[in-house]
């Protein structure tokens, strides 16, 4: 078996009604443009990769090593990336006629967790978020907090509306102080909704990370690991996080977190393509037993069938050949063809409590560090301050300062 054909195709999901404008203001079109993979071989059988973008020229070059190829080379392989690993696994899995786990090893599970995705938002809009999040079935969202955005204020309204048993996940970002995490959690715990914290410090603050484990009232996840993940054999954090690691990586660090028996979770951003090989990889890694992240409930529609179903916080594991999903073509065109939605004309307002109002253009993602240079904000993530969007109302205020905002943040 050979691979022979490279099939690329630009498609354009879009995102779900009720949150599109806030993850458009937040990072542009970027969330609705992805490529699906599709690699034939010379026996007649295809399998389906996906790549959460336009298609970049690093990926084009790792195809091409590809090609000519026999699927079962790259099983395991350190350098083959998550996007194309789908399709390799699919293609494998096919030619034996077993599902993808089995090429990972024996199924140890049935079902595996996964979680819900977004973007921060004011209070009340990440209380709409739980409320849609629970409709789909999970019992975990996780969002990156944002120096714009009180996180207090935030739990307390996704507590209101959270179901007994439902979990928020706090990325973090980072960019804090042993002190302020510590200080962070024990307000944060005050809430049954307060799930865990990611990313709580910088990467190697190996001595702070020993001290929130003793002192945090939340569980503590390290996710960008310099050590391989040998983190976990110093006992550095509750749990681990591997993001967007290559297959062969995701395998050796798998079982280091075995010996260590410590629990930890994949997250790979894409649709069901993404999330059909996280699921087979965690039906096999005895430790991969916390939520999975994929962000696939952010989109409306696929190109693949079955679409996998969030019953209780989990999905099931497919026991047909290869991963399990099969290409819809006549969805592929469909959405080849869509064209993104227009992103709404807005300006990004800041409202700091005894401070400025702060006016920007969009999109939100490219104002990570503009918390230094606003008058009662700095550090932290519990300053009063809250952040949405100011839609364009006609008003000459509106146009005046949208003008103004073009040579950057205008402080008012």
């Amino acid at each position: 078996m050979k691979i022979t054909e490279i099939e690329l195709h630009e498609i354009h999901p879009p995102l779900r009604a009720w949150n599109r404008e806030a993850h458009q203001l937040f990072a542009g079109h970027a969330e609705e443009t992805s490529t699906i993979i599709v690699l034939r071989t010379d026996n007649g059988l295809e399998g389906l990769g996906e790549f959460s973008s336009s298609i970049s020229e690093e990926i084009r070059q790792e195809l091409e090593q590809l090609r000519g190829t026999n699927p079962c080379r790259w099983l395991g392989h350190p350098e083959l990336s998550i996007w194309v690993a789908p399709a390799i696994y699919d293609l494998v899995g096919k030619a034996n006629e077993v599902p993808a786990y089995q090429l990972f090893g024996p199924r140890l599970r049935s079902w595996v967790p996964v979680s819900s995705w977004t973007v921060s938002q004011t209070p009340a809009k990440m209380a709409a978020e739980v409320e849609h999040a629970v409709e789909q079935g999970h019992t975990w969202l996780k969002y990156h907090t944002h120096h714009f955005h009180n996180i207090i204020d935030q739990t307390r309204a996704m507590q209101e509306v959270a179901p007994r048993g439902f979990k928020i996940h706090y990325d973090v970002n980072w960019d804090n102080s042993a002190d302020h995490i510590v200080e962070l959690s024990r307000e944060l715990a005050r809430f049954p909704v307060a799930g865990l914290i990611e990313d709580p410090l910088q990467t190697f603050d190996f001595e702070g990370y020993k001290l929130l484990r003793q002192k945090c009232a939340l569980p503590m996840i390290f996710h960008h690991l310099p050590l391989g993940g040998r983190e976990a054999l110093m006992g550095l954090a509750d749990g681990y996080m591997l993001g967007h690691a290559p297959v062969g990586h995701a395998i050796r660090r798998a079982g280091v977190f075995e010996a260590a028996n410590t629990p930890f979770m994949m997250q790979n951003a894409g649709g069901n393509i993404t999330l059909a090989l996280v699921v087979h990889m965690a039906a096999a890694f005895e430790r991969a037993t916390l939520h999975h992240v994929t962000a696939t409930n952010l989109w409306e529609e696929d190109v693949v069938e079955p679409v996998f179903e969030v019953v209780g916080g989990q999905v099931q594991v497919p026991e047909e050949a290869g991963l399990g999903i099969t290409l819809n073509r006549d969805k592929l065109e469909r959405l080849k063809a869509a064209v993104p939605a227009p992103v709404p004309r807005a300006l990004m307002r800041v409202c700091v409590e005894r401070g400025p109002t702060v006016y920007a253009r969009p999109p939100m993602n490219q104002y990570r560090s503009l918390h230094h240079d606003v008058a009662g904000l700095g550090e932290g993530y519990d300053r009063l301050v809250d952040q949405d969007f100011w839609y364009d109302d006609g008003s000459q205020q509106f146009a005046g300062l949208w003008e103004r905002s073009a040579a950057g943040p205008v402080f008012a």
